[in-house]
């Protein structure tokens, strides 16, 4: 099992740069690890870079304005901030809390009266608060461990970002969505070979999980379309400091309702897949620098969306007490 993994991730690491393509939203799927953390208090800090400059229809890409539309979108590149603190308060149960900061330049063509008109947008702020339970289950002699998340999304995210002429951008384009969501999940940890620490890990983890988001109306009468997410995580020992990360990532999210805003209801929602290599750094006993590249291996999307040629993800973890 050990060298299968092993196999697994060397094929994950060996895929060419031909391949890339990304995710056609501003934020990607990924299995966060350090959410495992046995520390009565730990946190993360990352940071999400996604340029998405390329239209996309289907499973195909296209040129700006391949299907003609009231707005055209041109480019949306995100960089996004994130800091997530997480407490232990009794044992089995764990409380976090994750608020991002979102620094993004928006630009589309805006199709009125036969007359093509660049718009832009370049602004900053804060996005909306995501605060989660978890309840894990095993541990200790065990070296299997099972948890259930549920949480809320608050609308504490920046909604009014006009440009120099005074426009919006589209509502899910702006830093905070304006709506209350909820989100639950379960999941299992397995760990293979190696030999058996005082808390029951060691040796090589495989972590499987299934979340789900079910979203409410905000700016404009816009709802985000819900989706589901399923990942398949592991890492690989390099010696004692470094670890090969490999990730596989699965979304399926529904079309948005666009409410008042007068969008493409059906230029919204899709179908993702990824594959997510990366390194972990070690540098204490709770603490980590990480690393991770993430790369499509099938995407559909509805209508005419745009994606991105590569995502890059990176953070700093750590545990205290």
């Amino acid at each position: 099992m050990v060298r299968r993994v092993a196999l697994l991730w060397a094929c994950v690491l060996a895929i060419p740069g031909a391949a890339l393509a990304s995710c056609g939203a501003e934020n990607c799927p990924l299995d966060h690890a350090s959410r495992w953390s046995e520390a009565p208090f730990s946190f993360e800090v990352s940071y999400q870079y996604i340029d998405q400059d390329q239209p996309r229809v289907g499973t195909d890409d296209a040129a700006v304005g391949a299907i003609p539309r009231h707005h055209d979108e041109v480019r949306t590149l995100n960089r996004t901030t994130t800091g997530r603190a997480s407490y232990r308060f009794a044992g089995a149960w764990s409380v976090s809390a994750a608020l991002p900061y979102v620094d993004r330049f928006h630009a589309h063509i805006h199709n009125e009266l036969g007359v093509a008109e660049y718009e832009r947008w370049e602004y900053n702020g804060i996005g909306d608060l995501e605060v989660v339970g978890l309840r894990s289950f095993g541990g200790g002699e065990s070296r299997n461990r099972y948890f259930a998340t549920a949480g809320v999304k608050a609308p504490t995210g920046v909604t009014d970002v006009k440009n120099e002429e005074g426009d919006q951008p589209e509502p899910a384009a702006r830093p905070g969505s304006g709506s209350w969501d909820v989100l639950a999940g379960a999941g299992a940890e397995w760990r293979m070979g190696g030999s058996r620490g005082e808390d029951g890990a060691g040796g090589i983890p495989l972590r499987l999980s299934v979340t789900g988001r079910l979203n409410g109306r905000g700016t404009e009468e816009y709802r985000i379309g819900s989706q589901v997410q399923a990942h398949v995580a592991s890492e690989l020992p390099v010696g004692k400091t470094f670890a090969l990360l490999g990730q596989a990532n699965f979304r399926v999210r529904a079309k948005d309702d666009v409410g008042a805003s007068g969008l493409e209801e059906e230029d919204t929602g899709g179908s993702w897949l990824y594959l997510s290599p990366g390194l972990r750094v070690s540098t204490g006993t709770r603490a980590s620098i990480y690393g991770l590249v993430q790369i499509p291996v099938y995407q559909r999307v509805n209508g005419i969306q745009l994606v991105s040629d590569v995502n890059l993800y990176c953070g700093v973890t750590g545990g205290i007490f």
